[in-house]
C-alpha cells in the first residue's frame, strides 16, 4: 500500500478526575506534538468528515473559538479540518468516554485503521479498555502509533505496552509532571488553578478572596470543632444556616458533609498554605486578598488529633499491612461469572499481633511480612449461594501452579536486549524527575532559611519581657520544624527514587530466570509479576487452578504447556 494511502485519526484525550483536573494546555499539547511527529515521520492525518456529530459539537468549537490562550486557539483553528478526537473524561471507569467508545466501534467496522496519540496513557489506562484495544491490534483491526513511545506489533512490544499500563506509578508521575506544567505556574504566582476552596470565592485575578456571607460561618465551624465539638453537630450547625456547596464541574449545590468538613479540617490552605504537588506557595504574605481562618499552631493541634485518632489510625495500618501481603486482587481468581476467592488470613489477631507486639517491646521491628508464610495466606470463595462455596486455596497452593507456567516462559536475547534499553530510559526519567522535585523543595528551603534570618536580625536586639522572649523562641523554632519538614521530603524523594530503581533492577532479573526469581520474590514482587505476565486465574470444573496468560504474551511461553491443560477437562472414560 502506497504510504499516503494510509490515513491517521488523532486521539487526545485529558482527564477530569480530581488527581488531573483543568490541565489547561494538555489537548493543545498533545495535537501540537502528534502534528509534529506526523510530519517527522511523513504520516498523513485524515481529514474531517462532514458528519462528525459523534466527536464534536457546537459547544466545544464555540469554546474552542473563545479560547483564551491564544497560541492554543490558533492550534485549535489550524487543525479543524483534521479528523482529531478531542475528549476531557475520566479512564477510571471502563467504558465511560463516549468519543473513545465510538472510535472503538469504528474501527472494529473497518471505518478506521490508523490510530495515532500522545502516549499510550491516552488512549486507556483501566485494564478493560485496553484489552479491548489490544485485541483489535491482534485482529489486524487497527495499527498504532505514539508520538512518544515506540510501538511495533509483536509480542515483545505488546508485553512492552503491557508494563507501560501495569506499572501505575510510572503514570502518576507522568500525569504529575503534565498537571504541573500549568498548576504549578498558577500556584507559584499565589493564584488559584480552578482550586475552589470552601467559603472561599476565586476573583476576577485569579486569587483565592474570602466569601462575604459564609466566611463568618467557617470561622465558627473551626472554633466548634477546636473546642472538641463532634463534626455531625457542626454539619448541622452549618447547613441550618444555609450553607451550600457549589460543584464546578456541574454546578450543582450540595449541602455540607461529615467527609467534607473532615477534609477541610485537616487542610492546610485554611491556615494560610497553599500547596499543590511540589508548588508551596505562603497565602499570608503574597496574596492581598486571602485571610486566613485559623492559625498554624491551631491547624498542628486539629492534625495532631486527627493523626491520633485511633479509627482512623487502625483502619490506615490494617490497609497498609494486608498490602504487604496480598498477592492477588480479590475478583483475580475467578470461580464462576458470579463469584471468586478473597484473600483471607487466619487468626491474624491471635497468632502475629501479640508477636509484633513482643518484638516492638525490644526495639525490634517487625512487620506482619515478616511473619507470615505462603500457607497460612487463603484464597476462599465466600459465596453461599456458589458450588464453589467455601473452595480454599493457600497461597503456596497457588505458586506451584504459576511456577509449572513459569518454567515455560522464555525471552530471546533480542528482545532482552530491547527491555534492557527500556529499562535505562526509564531509569534516566527517574532520574530527572527526583532532581527537579528535590530542586524546587530546595528552593523552599533556601527561602525560609532567608527568612528565620531576617527574622533572627530584626528581633535579636530588641528588649523582651517573658511572654515576648517565649513568642521569639517559639518562631524560631517553627521555622526549624518547617526546614525539617521540607528536607525530610528531600530524603523521601531519595528513597523513592532508589524503590524505583531496584524495581526495574528486579524486574530485568525477573525477565532473565523468572521461574527462580518468582520463587525467592517478596509478596509485592510476586504481586507485580503476576500483573505483568498474567490475565486471571480460573476455576475449572474440577476445581483445579488453571493460569491465563495474557493473550498478547502467549508466543513467549511454551505452546505445548498451553495444550496440555483445559478450562473444561474432559471426564476419563
Amino acid at each position: 500500500m502506497d504510504k499516503w494511502e494510509v490515513e491517521y485519526v488523532i486521539y487526545c484525550r485529558k482527564s477530569t478526575d480530581e488527581s488531573s483536573d483543568n490541565q489547561k494546555q494538555s489537548i493543545p499539547d498533545q495535537i501540537k506534538t502528534c502534528i509534529d511527529y506526523a510530519k517527522r515521520e511523513w504520516l498523513k492525518i485524515k481529514e474531517k468528515p462532514k458528519d462528525f456529530s459523534l466527536f464534536e459539537n457546537e459547544n466545544e468549537l464555540e469554546k474552542e473559538n473563545n479560547e483564551s490562550e491564544l497560541l492554543n486557539r490558533k492550534i485549535f483553528l489550524d487543525t479543524r479540518n483534521l479528523f482529531i478526537v478531542k475528549e476531557q473524561e475520566t479512564w477510571k471507569v471502563p467504558w465511560k468516554r463516549l468519543k473513545w467508545n465510538n472510535l472503538i466501534k469504528k474501527i472494529k467496522k473497518w471505518e478506521i485503521k490508523w490510530l495515532l496519540s500522545y502516549s499510550p496513557d491516552r488512549q486507556a489506562r483501566n485494564m478493560l479498555e485496553w484489552w479491548e484495544l489490544i485485541n483489535c491490534v491482534d485482529e489486524d483491526l487497527v495499527t498504532l502509533k505514539y508520538a512518544n513511545f515506540h510501538f511495533e506489533n509483536n509480542a515483545s512490544w505488546k508485553m512492552m505496552l503491557g508494563i507501560w499500563f501495569v506499572f501505575s506509578k510510572q503514570y502518576s508521575d507522568k500525569l504529575s509532571e503534565d498537571v504541573s506544567r500549568w498548576n504549578k505556574s498558577k500556584v507559584e504566582q499565589w493564584k488559584a488553578i480552578w482550586n475552589y476552596k470552601a467559603w472561599y470565592f476565586i476573583n476576577n485575578e485569579w486569587f483565592h478572596e474570602p466569601h462575604p456571607e459564609y466566611f463568618s460561618l467557617i470561622k465558627e465551624a473551626f472554633k466548634m470543632k477546636l473546642d472538641w465539638e463532634k463534626e455531625s453537630k457542626i454539619k448541622d450547625y452549618l447547613n441550618a444556616n444555609s450553607f451550600w456547596r457549589e460543584f464546578k464541574k456541574d454546578w450543582r449545590k450540595s449541602e455540607m458533609s461529615k467527609t467534607l468538613l473532615n477534609k477541610i479540617f485537616r487542610d492546610e490552605f485554611y491556615y494560610g498554605m497553599f500547596i499543590n504537588w511540589d508548588a508551596i506557595s505562603n497565602l499570608r504574605e503574597m496574596n492581598k486578598y486571602y485571610k486566613p481562618i485559623i492559625t498554624e499552631e491551631q491547624f498542628q493541634i486539629l492534625k495532631d488529633r486527627y493523626n491520633n485518632n485511633p479509627v482512623v489510625k487502625t483502619k490506615s495500618e490494617n490497609k497498609d499491612i494486608y498490602d504487604d501481603i496480598r498477592v492477588f486482587d480479590n475478583d483475580f481468581i475467578i470461580c464462576d461469572s458470579t463469584s471468586w476467592l478473597t484473600f483471607s488470613l487466619p487468626s491474624k489477631n491471635q497468632r502475629f499481633e501479640p508477636k509484633i507486639e513482643e518484638a516492638n517491646k525490644k526495639w525490634i521491628k517487625l512487620e506482619l511480612k515478616d511473619l507470615v508464610e505462603s500457607h497460612q495466606i487463603k484464597y476462599r470463595c465466600s459465596k453461599k449461594k456458589s458450588e464453589y462455596y467455601w473452595l480454599t486455596f493457600t497461597q503456596e497452593d497457588i505458586d506451584k501452579e504459576i511456577i509449572k507456567v513459569l518454567n515455560n516462559f522464555n525471552v530471546w536475547e533480542k528482545d532482552f536486549k530491547e527491555y534492557i534499553n527500556f529499562t535505562n530510559t526509564r531509569l534516566k526519567d527517574i532520574i530527572i524527575t527526583t532532581k527537579e522535585k528535590q530542586a524546587s523543595i530546595n528552593l523552599e528551603i533556601w527561602r525560609l532559611k532567608n527568612k528565620k534570618e531576617w527574622y533572627i536580625k530584626n528581633n535579636m536586639s530588641i528588649k523582651k519581657d517573658e511572654d515576648e522572649t517565649l513568642i521569639y523562641e517559639k518562631s524560631k523554632k517553627d521555622f526549624d520544624k518547617k526546614i525539617e519538614f521540607l528536607r525530610k521530603q528531600v530524603k523521601d524523594l531519595d528513597d523513592w527514587e532508589r524503590n524505583e530503581i531496584v524495581e526495574l533492577e528486579v524486574f530485568i532479573d525477573m525477565l532473565n530466570n523468572a521461574k527462580n526469581y518468582y520463587k525467592k520474590a517478596s509478596y509485592v514482587q510476586k504481586r507485580k509479576i503476576v500483573k505483568i505476565l498474567f490475565l486471571n486465574i480460573k476455576i475449572n470444573t474440577k476445581k483445579e487452578l488453571v493460569i491465563q496468560i495474557k493473550p498478547e504474551l502467549q508466543t513467549l511461553f511454551n505452546s505445548t504447556w498451553w495444550t496440555e491443560r483445559d478450562l473444561n477437562p474432559r471426564p476419563s472414560p
